[in-house]
């Protein structure tokens, strides 16, 4: 017998009891579908997250201070930041950030939105991932000239203005009873990194293109928020960018020393200093290790589901005695039979892990769409799993296989 007539008679022995080989097949399914589920939807937030960290500048090492115990003498100031990049040794680039909220209309359809405002300079492009998809980030002139100009977010613009492509729109933005008409001379894919500066996230969820709320995120010059807002320059962050060949976490303790120097508090952990390449290494090993465990414990089924295997394939042994000593009274070798039952084991499993592939690849999709985020599942994954159901259909089929193998054809044939 050839495998071709092995895999004919296994495909018709499943069909005769399809019903029965359905719920064998269910814990092969049920196993197969939450791993590819757990690990398609675990890697897409797992790459959701790094992406964002990125985006806030994955080359860049952003000094902190202490805001809670921080006094208004502690606050980072804009003379720091110059200071900090003439000053301290292997700093090329230094950006405020300083955070402002408003309200914001379109001058264009006179909509109103809520502004979540960003107050840097001209340095925060560089510690982006992403230039300007259109347009241009405002220069250092128009910053030290306090200009009316801002890069707006890529999602933003199309809930304001219906259309990405919005350089040289206007916007007014409001804020402590002050407002601005600013022009956009850039769009840029900052909501994320804006919303998740803002610290909430239901203002990150703001950002969904689905939410009735219009939130128009933007970089503007600080020293123009802080016209806009009125408040002080007083920053709780900036975003430090090393020059090359320069250690980022020794720039980034060189510039903590310094902000100590500066405000007399030596004795104090007022500023820390945190390299954002490390939170990607760190997102990345944990959110690698947490998906692999969730996935160990969902791959418990498919030891289920072996074990339901090799009982119902002990079952059909049993039921086809008869059949295994006419054809071992006929010549069958033993390795033929053994083929025969190890060929019906694995078709079992594999039909399961196909179905299993399936749901779980629709099962991430589903998952993910509720968090908006895309599920990473790659052909390596659908493969592993689907040799892995093999696997399971080769290990659980072996016993009733060599059982149905070493039968004696005399007791077969008295079998009734």
């Amino acid at each position: 017998m050839n495998i071709n007539e092995s895999l004919k008679i296994a495909v018709k022995c499943i069909r005769a009891n399809w019903m029965r080989s359905l719920l064998t097949m269910l814990g092969i399914i049920i196993g197969i579908s939450s791993v590819i589920m757990i690990i398609g939807a675990g890697t897409g937030v797992r790459d959701y997250i790094v992406g964002l960290i990125e985006d806030m500048g994955s080359n860049a090492v952003l000094v902190s201070v202490d805001a809670t115990s921080a006094t208004d003498n502690d606050y980072i100031t804009l003379d720091d930041v110059e200071n900090i990049k003439t000053k301290v040794k292997g700093v090329e680039r230094c950006s405020p950030m300083l955070m402002g909220f408003g309200r914001a209309t379109i001058d264009k359809s006179a909509k109103e939105a809520t502004a979540m405002l960003v107050g840097v300079n001209s340095d925060v492009q560089f510690a982006l991932t992403d230039s300007c998809e259109y347009g241009r980030f405002f220069t250092d002139e128009e910053y030290d000239a306090n200009a009316p100009v801002a890069v707006i977010g890529t999602n933003s613009a199309e809930m304001a203005f219906g259309y990405e492509e919005v350089t040289n729109e206007y916007i007014t933005v409001s804020s402590s009873g002050k407002s601005m008409k600013v022009k956009i001379c850039g769009v840029a894919n900052i909501d994320q990194l804006t919303s998740s500066m803002g610290g909430s996230s239901s203002m990150s969820n703001l950002f969904s293109t689905g939410s009735d709320n219009i939130v128009v995120a933007l970089f503007i010059p600080c020293t123009t928020l802080t016209q806009i807002t009125g408040a002080d320059a007083q920053l709780s962050s900036v975003f430090v960018i090393a020059e090359e060949g320069y250690d980022y976490d020794a720039v980034g303790n060189a510039t903590v020393n310094y902000l100590k120097s500066a405000h007399g508090n030596y004795s104090q952990s007022m500023y820390t200093a945190q390299n954002m390449a490390t939170y990607v290494e760190i997102v990345d090993i944990i959110m690698s290790v947490l998906t692999a465990f969730i996935a160990c414990v969902g791959a418990i089924s498919l030891i289920v589901g072996g074990i339901g295997v090799m009982n119902i394939m002990l079952v059909s042994v049993t039921e086809r005695t008869r059949e295994i000593g006419i054809r071992k009274s006929l010549g069958a070798k033993t390795r033929v039979i053994t083929l025969q039952f190890l060929t019906e084991s694995i078709i079992l499993c594999l039909i399961g892990g196909a179905i299993g592939v399936t749901i779980g690849i629709v099962g991430a999709f589903a998952a993910c769409s509720i968090i908006d985020i895309t599920p990473n599942i790659t052909w390596w994954l659908i493969v592993v799993a689907l040799l892995f159901s093999c696997g399971v259909g080769l290990f659980f089929g072996i016993y009733p296989a060599r059982k149905a193998a070493q039968m004696s054809p005399i007791d077969a044939l008295r079998s009734e």
